[in-house]
């Protein structure tokens, strides 16, 4: 393996292991904020960072650049709405585990969408994350020692499908040159729509000096630097290999809700994530005879990538 490879894999992890740490916290903030108001402030922070980063990506740009983005944006939003409304009553490691399910609904959405049939073991997963579902709604307790509801975990289900959504028009309606612009765009949309939500009450800001330390960590290093992060690493591992390592994110969510919120880590919600990550890995993992699993965007094999073109 050389070294671009691995550097790319590092990358990962640690784009991962940020996303994994956003669970718990906004949980714990979303005590404090309100949803709109907390990803009012929390993009138009990172929208700032972007720009600051590149302040011409913006410039001549298309319509219809304009209008995907836009329309990204929305999709992605409504996700985020309904997965964080859910948090507000799941365990972070609940959540964490059932909206990792995106990457077993996307293949299924891409065949819906571009009539390309999965294989067995998409349905095997499928089955898997179905066991991983009900092993958090019917046996777990959540934080309050009763039962999970199967409300917030339905809601956490349709914001993994909106993912998905997300995952596969971004795959069709994007190219490698405008990734940049349509991330600040998608992001800018996502900024109008949270202050135009949190207006009418007036946009509440954080009150302490550690509420504003975890917008800022949400929005630049959870927001901005993991988008920089994920973009260079996947110039340097192919796509299935990234996602096996994306996949872990679930695990880096229980870790951190377990290690700095006390939540309980059941034997329940242990045994219904790892049917969750098994299936994730299992849709994941790269087929023998393509490199790029054919509900994936179009990509090149990238040359410092150690799996030769045709595995």
């Amino acid at each position: 393996m050389n070294r671009s490879y691995l550097a790319g894999i590092a990358a990962l992890v640690s784009v991962t292991a940020i996303w994994g740490s956003t669970f718990p916290l906004t949980k714990d903030m979303l005590l404090r904020l309100p949803v709109a108001d907390l990803y009012a402030v929390r993009f138009a922070i990172a929208v700032a960072v972007l720009v600051a980063i590149r302040p011409r990506s913006l410039l001549g740009l298309t319509r219809r650049t304009w209008l995907t983005g836009i329309a990204l944006g929305l999709v992605y939003g409504a996700a985020l709405v309904v997965q964080t409304l859910a948090l507000i009553e799941l365990p972070s490691s609940v959540s964490g585990f059932v909206t990792g399910s995106y990457l077993v609904l996307t293949p299924l959405l891409a065949w819906v969408w571009t009539r390309t049939v999965p294989e067995r073991r998409t349905w095997v997963a499928v089955a898997l994350a179905t066991a991983g579902m009900a092993a958090f709604t019917l046996l777990s307790g959540g934080d309050t020692g009763g039962e999970i509801a199967p409300g917030p975990v339905a809601l956490t289900l349709l914001s993994a499908a909106l993912y998905a959504v997300h995952i596969v028009a971004l795959g069709r309606w994007s190219s490698p040159g405008d990734a940049y612009p349509l991330s600040i765009i998608q992001i800018l949309t996502l900024t109008v729509i949270m202050w135009a939500a949190a207006a009418p009450g007036g946009v509440a800001t954080p009150a302490t000096p550690a509420d504003w330390a975890g917008v800022l960590y949400l929005a630049t290093i959870a927001g901005a630097f993991t988008f920089l992060a994920q973009t260079w690493a996947q110039a340097h591992v192919p796509p299935t290999a990234a996602a096996v390592v994306i996949s872990a994110e679930p695990l880096w969510a229980t870790g951190f809700a377990f290690a700095l919120y006390d939540e309980a880590l059941t034997w329940p919600v242990l045994a219904g994530g790892a049917c969750v990550v098994a299936a994730m890995i299992l849709v994941a993992w790269p087929r023998r005879e393509a490199a790029v699993p054919h509900w994936l965007p179009e990509e090149a094999t990238c040359p410092a990538s150690p799996v030769p073109p045709g595995r």
